[in-house]
């Protein structure tokens, strides 16, 4: 399974009380429910509208990064994943999935932050440098 394909897979995504809780409230999981692709352009070669529902187009996993987060439910179009756990630390969301694909099972770790342009980023705790961007399709 390739771990840059999705497995957000979903996934997801300030001094006193009040700036506190705006933080939480801008972490929220529900911010990640939707379907994203890692450049704007793209989603129309990665969704396709289906009964008035984003779906991945058929060809999507030929080379187009993104995921679809219903409720705990997160899938690319590589693998299919369910949040076991998630904790929030300031403005990060930490994940962790219990992913399946064709030929494996494994848990993965994802932290997401969300952007102020309404996208998020996906990055590894231990290289917080390093920085996958991710843009909503659906709204």
């Amino acid at each position: 399974m390739r771990r840059g394909q999705g497995l957000l897979a979903v996934l997801l995504l300030a001094g006193a009380a009040t700036a506190s809780e705006e933080a939480s409230a801008q972490a929220s999981p529900e911010r990640l429910q939707g379907a994203w692709a890692t450049n704007a352009a793209t989603c129309d070669q990665v969704f396709t509208k289906r009964s008035g529902r984003l779906v991945f187009n058929k060809n999507s996993a030929e080379g187009w990064s993104g995921f679809i987060a219903t409720g705990k439910h997160i899938r690319s179009p590589n693998a299919s994943c369910d949040v076991i756990s998630s904790k929030q630390k300031g403005d990060v969301l930490t994940f962790l999935l219990g992913c399946e694909s064709e030929i494996i099972f494994e848990n993965v770790s994802v932290s997401v932050r969300f952007k102020p342009d309404g996208g998020l980023v996906r990055f590894d705790p231990e290289f917080p440098e390093v920085e996958t961007p991710y843009h909503r399709c659906d709204g």
